[in-house]
């Protein structure tokens, strides 16, 4: 997708987020949220380099693994920019399925979550999903973050940015 306004009109957003992040910033306070090219960098771009944007995390218990169906934890991250409606009312749906970074590894662990890259039939890849502390079964991010029915319980909420090389819980 390309911007169609400013002084970056016809190049493409992600390359001006690249070289000019602040230029969405500037956006944003001119409220020009509204714009395809801001929709574009919070659906698109967000889940492209999640280390360059901050996010929610929610870390819920009460999961159920698909394989000896004990509880485990789970760990959803939210774009703070976006507006989720009826989020605790319908499925969850989390961003970064199927492509959470390797360094949100050390603050999952902190948070009794296990995360691990590991392979799946399903999608034909490897991702960083959830894994099952009891069994040791992986946990698709299709039925973790993407479509889960499950009632579950809110433990812990924090805000979260990448800084120096780790991610930083924001007071």
């Amino acid at each position: 997708m390309y911007m169609s306004f400013g002084k970056y009109k016809g190049e493409e957003i992600e390359e001006v987020f690249l070289k000019n992040p602040g230029y969405f910033k500037w956006m944003k306070e001119k409220g020009m949220t509204e714009k395809d090219e801001y929709f574009w960098l919070i659906e698109v771009i967000a889940g492209q380099y999640p280390e360059k944007f901050d996010w929610d995390i929610e870390i819920r218990e009460g999961y159920k693994c698909w394989n000896c169906k004990k509880d485990l934890n789970i760990m959803l991250m939210f774009n703070p920019e976006k507006i989720y409606d009826d989020r605790h009312e319908v499925p969850v749906i989390s961003e970064c399925s199927y492509n959470k970074p390797d360094s949100i590894l050390p603050i999952a662990e902190k948070f009794g979550v296990k995360l691990e890259n590991r392979y799946s039939k399903t999608v034909n890849q490897k991702y960083i999903m959830h894994i099952c502390p009891h069994c040791n079964m992986h946990q698709g991010d299709h039925s973790v973050v993407e479509d889960n029915h499950q009632k579950t319980k809110l433990l812990h909420q924090f805000r979260t940015r990448y800084i120096d090389n780790q991610w930083v819980i924001l007071k």
